[in-house]
């Protein structure tokens, strides 16, 4: 379809000289911003503007608005003209004299729409042309820039898509592209809205079509008869299926993979070579990884990731550290890889995708253990998606080796995002296949007992383990030896074997005295009868494997062996040696545990004061580096020990019952099995929460704690309480309790012991005694909880205070 429109003061009102056909236009949507830009350039200096962006994504219905509401402007008119009719290398000149008449010294506006194919020679005859007609001014529309002198740059984005996660019905109305799709649709389907049903096809059929206006506009062409759901299913299958119909549309293309086509049959050889390559990356990228896919080196693959941003293939966005992402339209990727498949082409593109993949997670690794865990986690999970495309790659062309590598060096990360399931049918298809190496093989069983380990399936875990220790040994290899031995000593405790597990885990320690003082060596003969006993079990070579990391990592499960056997004292030591390991070398996710086994020890030996702040410091770590398993174990320990704490309030009960609720869905969603002696007290403490609250109330706030993610659970079991709050208005006749014992009793209503009430009320802990034994003869009571039941029915209505400062 070709067009000229044309308008002019002296004409009257606007006129259309349309060849081919109507010329429909509706109104933008989402375009305030760039027409009102776009306007300002016209009414500047500016000569030449030059509007650019992907296809589809709105510049001849932008350059078209923008002309109907300036052209009066001019005093000559202006011109709309469609660069189909001008053939390549054509004269630009001799095609407006024809249709225009001498431009010389007229005030007019001249669009020149859809300049892909003539860059080379339209921008030196846009230059002429304008230098000839001092009082012209030219839009051109195109995927790229001119690249000449004075030439003023608009780019035009695509419209805004909509979260996924996102469950609010109106806001989603208000999504431009939202906005769109359901303005076109009601053309064809006037009956059509979003309902609750709708709404999340919808979202992500706008998503899916990247915002592109072209794209959407003709998803909604298909609405008259399909739904949203059925319209998704059809772009699964094939582009094409986003066409127009009988509808007449503003646009030369007949449907959006033509479009793309088109663009895609414009690259130079190179850059369309280059741009197969970079396709496979599911997400966004940044320049290394380029590089790492493209097998061009850095300046060549700089020169051609350039090239394909002016042509609006790919955009930029600045990060705040200065790094630059880079991304791909997801129609764009999808036509390359249709493309690709169609022609037989893609296996060398998924090759070197899946080959950067696993240079990159084994690159990874080492950090998923030091200071850099959170970002690698993070990192991590922005490459998932490519990740198991390379893992889906590894398997279909047979190469178990490195799949194997790739799943056992991300032991860590399936653990920490909750996908232990995953990272088991992995390892799993992958390590039993023949001809893998057997230094590969031992790595992969011994992440596959960790996970397995993890999941609770301990026999399995041990078969594995198995494994991995016979391939070492075969290896000679110590230092996978020594990891044997403290994953088995680890699976020990789990099983709730707490001496068989020490015994172990001694067996990679160097010599000297468990527990023992930075500096100090141990004496076994004035050593305890524990300490004796896996004192004869220690290996040098085991040690001599063993970095600080993996030291650190067994003392902290040597002081949770302890803390199960009853030893307080013990536990408490060793913990702290461990952290005195753990934090020179920034081992975040050791150091929260030691943290946990420290607080909790600290507990038993009636320390409240050093316990509660250790596991609220070390539960808010956990939480920011984002570990399931390690987030899980916290809320339930932490629960546990507010029920020590402060088992007096009622409030701590309600926590403690949502936070268990939230803690036990998370353990079958992320399939995270808590040690048998963590089971043990969450099962007593749940049951000890059904008898205080009841088992209807127990029950709704588990189910209320289930019903919310890892950072929601704890910050609820973290959040300050208000405490309960007497009123200061009672008279003596309202009670016979003095102002201080009243404090008191307020205190203890609250759930502080009575060394706390003596702190916070800066007595000795004796008169905070008398001050009770007074209140209780005064009310008649005989025991604190009948004092807090006495001040509770007559406090103001706020809940009482669960210990979370």
């Amino acid at each position: 379809m070709h067009a000229i429109r044309q308008f002019g003061r002296d004409r009257g009102p606007a006129v259309d000289q349309v060849l081919g056909g109507s010329l429909p236009f509706r109104g933008l949507v989402g375009r305030d911003r760039e027409l009102r830009e776009l306007r300002g350039l016209l009414a500047s200096d500016a000569r030449i503007v030059t509007v650019t962006g992907p296809v589809g994504v709105g510049k001849s219905r932008l350059a078209t608005a923008a002309f109907d509401d300036v052209v009066d402007r001019f005093a000559d008119g202006g011109m709309y003209v469609e660069l189909d009719d001008l053939a390549p290398g054509g004269d630009l000149s001799a095609l407006v004299t024809d249709r225009a008449g001498a431009l010389d010294d007229r005030h007019f506006l001249l669009v020149l729409d859809g300049s892909e194919g003539h860059r080379g020679a339209l921008g030196q005859q846009v230059v002429a042309l304008v230098g000839r007609c001092p009082r012209l001014s030219v839009v051109v529309t195109g995927p790229e820039r001119l690249g000449v002198y004075g030439e003023a740059l608009l780019p035009l984005e695509p419209l805004a898509v909509p979260d996924l996660e996102a469950r609010d019905l109106m806001a989603l109305e208000q999504v431009p592209s939202v906005q769109l799709f359901v303005e076109r649709t009601r053309l064809i389907r006037p009956g059509f809205a979003l309902t609750e049903d709708s709404a999340a096809a919808v979202a992500e059929l706008c998503a899916r079509t990247d915002g592109l206006p072209l794209a959407i506009e003709f998803a909604a062409a298909r609405m008259k008869l399909l739904s949203p759901r059925k319209v998704l299913t059809e772009l699964d299958e094939d582009l094409a299926s986003l066409s127009r119909t009988d509808c007449a549309m503003f646009t030369r293309h007949c449907d959006m993979k033509s479009a793309l086509a088109r663009s895609h049959a414009g690259l130079g050889e190179e850059e369309r070579a280059f741009l197969h390559r970079i396709a496979f990356f599911r997400r966004e990228f940044d320049f290394p990884a380029a590089v790492g896919v493209s097998g061009l080196g850095p300046a060549r693959t700089q020169e051609l990731l350039a090239a394909l941003v002016d042509k609006s293939l790919l955009s930029t966005t600045e990060c705040p550290d200065g790094d630059v992402i880079i991304t791909m339209l997801g129609l764009t990727r999808a036509y390359v890889r249709q493309h690709l498949r169609e022609t037989a082409g893609a296996e060398e593109g998924e090759a070197a995708h899946a080959g950067f993949l696993l240079t990159l997670v084994e690159a990874a690794e080492p950090t998923l253990e030091g200071p850099d865990q959170p970002w690698a986690l993070t990192w991590l999970d922005h490459w998932l998606p490519d990740i198991r495309q390379a893992l889906t790659h590894f398997a279909r062309t047979h190469d178990a080796t490195s799949a194997v590598r790739i799943a056992a060096a991300l032991r860590v990360h399936w653990q920490a995002g909750g996908r232990t399931t995953e990272g088991l049918r992995r390892l799993t298809a992958a390590v039993t296949a023949p001809g893998v190496p057997p230094e590969v093989a031992a790595k992969g069983h011994r992440a596959l007992a960790e996970l397995l380990l993890c999941a609770g399936e301990w026999d399995a875990a041990e078969r594995s383990l198995a494994e991995a220790r016979q391939a070492y040994g075969t290896l000679a290899d110590e230092a996978g030896e020594a990891a044997c031995t403290r994953l088995a000593g680890a699976l020990a405790y789990h099983r709730g074997d707490a001496e068989t597990a020490a015994g172990m885990l001694e067996r990679t320690l160097t010599p000297g005295r468990v527990g023992a003082g930075s500096g100090e060596r141990a004496d076994v003969g004035v050593a305890g009868p524990w300490e004796r006993t896996l004192a004869t079990h220690r290996s040098e070579r085991g040690a001599a494997a063993a970095g600080p990391g993996e030291r650190g990592e067994t003392l902290r499960t040597l002081a949770a062996c302890r803390l199960a056997a009853g030893d307080a004292a013990g536990a408490r030591r060793l913990a702290e040696e461990a952290l005195a390991v753990l934090r020179p070398v920034d081992d975040l996710r050791n150091i929260v545990l030691a943290t946990y086994v420290l607080a909790h020890a600290a507990l038993l030996q009636d320390d409240r004061d050093t316990a509660l702040p250790l596991y609220r410091t070390a539960l808010r770590q956990a939480a920011e580096l984002g570990h399931a398993p390690v987030v899980v174990l916290g809320l339930e320990q932490y629960a546990v020990a507010l029920t020590r704490s402060r088992p007096r309030a009622t409030e701590t009960w309600r926590r403690v019952a949502s936070a268990l609720g939230a803690a036990a869905a998370l353990r079958v969603t992320t399939r995270c099995a808590a040690p048998a002696d963590v089971a043990r007290e969450v099962e007593t403490v749940t049951a000890r929460a059904r008898v205080r609250l009841g088992e209807a109330e127990a029950s709704r706030l588990a189910a209320e704690g289930a019903r919310g993610d890892l950072a929601e659970a704890v910050a609820a079991v973290l959040a300050p309480a208000p405490p309960l709050r007497v009123p200061r208005t009672w008279n003596a006749p309202d009670h016979p309790l003095t102002d201080r014992e009243l404090e008191v009793a307020e205190l203890v209503a609250n759930g502080l012991t009575n060394r706390e009430i003596a702190r916070r009320l800066g007595i000795a802990e004796w008169t905070a005694v008398n001050h009770l034994r007074k209140i209780m003869k005064k009310l008649s009571c005989t025991s604190r909880v009948q004092v807090a039941g006495w001040m509770a029915k007559r406090a103001d209505p706020t809940p009482l205070a669960c210990g979370a400062e």
